[in-house]
This record gives C-alpha cells, structure tokens and sequence, in this order.
C-alpha cells in the first residue's frame, strides 16, 4: 500500500535565501560583519512567513555563533519561549523589515530593533 505524500511546506530557507542574493547583488556587506541566521518562508510579495521548528533553529544559530536571529513575527512567540543567551530575536514580517534590521544592525544603532519577547 503507498505512503501518502507527506504534507507541503514553504522553503524554511527561503528569507536567508532572498537575503544572500540581494547581498551578493548590491555593493557592500548586508550585515557589516556581525554574524546574523534567520529563518522563514517567503513569498513573492515578500511577505515572511513562519515555519516549523523554530527552537532548534535558534539553538543550533546560537552553538555556531550567531548573535541576532531574523525570526518570522508568527514564530515570536515560540522562540521567545526559550531564546539561547545572547542571541537577539529580530521580529520580521518582510524582507523590508529584514533589510531594515540589518541596516541597523550594520550601523550598530540596535536599540530599536523589533524584537521578540521581552
């Protein structure tokens, strides 16, 4: 008897992956340096969307030492649960907000980045 398919999901990767072409096709770094993971889906309007097992993403982000994390605003309050010291959960709903967090973050102005939790 077949198995049926398992269930369809967005690309997990799919915001990072966004991000890492328009970095590779504009002059500069996206980041300015400092070490930035992230997650989420995206669509072609842009729109961030949320995925599934955002704790381990954001421990495993933290082991290899990131310090901020672009987190879907749906998945907030899940990885706010338990964020790893020192990693900054960055709320986005874009991949305007993105580029705006990590122009803030390139400039070291992070006071007011939307962050989730707390």
């Amino acid at each position: 008897m077949p198995h049926p398919p398992p269930p369809r999901a967005g690309p997990s990767a799919g915001l990072m992956f966004a991000l890492g072409i328009y970095d590779k096709l504009t002059p500069g770094s996206l980041t300015g340096g400092k070490f930035v993971a992230g997650t989420g889906t995206i669509d072609d309007a842009g729109k961030v969307g949320p995925i599934g097992g955002i704790e381990m993403k954001t421990v495993g982000a933290r082991a290899k030492g990131a310090q901020y994390f672009l987190t879907p605003a749906d998945n907030c309050a899940a990885a706010a649960k338990d964020t790893p010291d020192g990693l900054i959960l960055i709320k986005v709903g874009t991949i305007k907000d993105a580029l705006g967090a990590l122009k803030d973050i390139r400039s070291g102005d992070t006071a007011d980045l939307p962050k989730c939790g707390k």
